[in-house]
């Protein structure tokens, strides 16, 4: 319980980079490749499914390498390597599959997504600018957001997160980053407004209280971030928090503003 809630203004909201928001649902498909790689990319999947993630992706390591249309079968590789954190072999299969189809959406979003993680948030921006209107979800433009903020482009990341927004209107964390970046954009009243809505929502959970005591706290606002019920927070970790939000307050740039936050150490 004591590291629950170290970095709570961003656990939740930027979930994309945590290991289990994968950047397709290739994974869980059946295959529709057709070839010699076919077998072992459905054996790939029958063996990760049960769990042997280094068994699995050296079969689609396998399969990528077969002759022919072997795409499917680099998607599925750079997705299980995203999900076992090698994140530089994530980068040069997606990188791969773009050299044959420039455009190929799942890999445009997991080459940014590997970007994101590696900490190249120019290049993730770059990457995933592309692939968010491709894509056209909610998670790649929550992504996209990501990515923009931790550039320091905060008028952009609002947009991505807007957009993300009108996808997923009930997605409560992407309104939290909607808050966040408007926190720290120096929109306090709006930001506090927003975050107020989400944890009074009925699917509210401790953690979306947590990201009011930050947007609270970077508001300047310190007695009501204090006040702020949440459930199963120390007094100890919501000093730690409030704490974080007078730093990021006190910053004078974007990127030591997310740093103070904690965006920048959480990927």
């Amino acid at each position: 319980m004591r590291h629950r809630f170290a970095q709570a203004a961003i656990i939740a909201s930027f979930c994309l980079l945590a290991a289990g928001c994968n950047t397709a649902q290739l994974l869980n498909e059946t295959p529709t490749t057709t070839g010699p790689e076919n077998r072992l990319i459905q054996l790939a999947s029958d063996v990760e499914a049960r769990g042997d993630h280094d068994t699995a992706m050296a079969l689609y390591a396998q399969a990528a390498e077969s002759p022919g249309n072997n795409i499917e079968a680099k998607l599925r590789l750079g997705n299980a390597q995203l999900k076992a954190r090698s994140y530089a072999a994530a980068s040069e299969t997606f990188g791969k599959v773009l050299a044959a189809d420039p455009n190929n959406p799942e890999a445009l979003l997991g080459l940014g997504t590997a970007q994101l993680k590696r900490g190249d948030s120019e290049a993730s921006a770059r990457t995933l600018g592309v692939a968010c209107p491709l894509v056209n979800t909610a998670s790649a433009c929550n992504r996209l957001g990501t990515a923009l903020i931790l550039a320091g482009r905060l008028d952009e990341a609002l947009a991505a997160f807007d957009r993300a927004n009108s996808l997923a209107p009930d997605d409560l964390d992407i309104k939290v980053n909607i808050a966040l970046v408007q926190a720290l954009s120096g929109r306090a009243d709006e930001a506090v407004v927003a975050m107020q809505a989400v944890a009074s929502a009925p699917l509210a959970q401790a953690r979306h209280r947590a990201n009011l005591v930050m947007v609270l706290g970077l508001a300047g606002r310190f007695d009501e971030a204090r006040a702020v019920n949440v459930p199963d927070m120390s007094a100890a970790q919501k000093r730690d928090l409030i704490e974080r939000a007078r730093r990021a307050r006190a910053a004078q740039t974007p990127i030591a503003k997310a740093r103070a936050v904690g965006l920048l150490s959480a990927v």
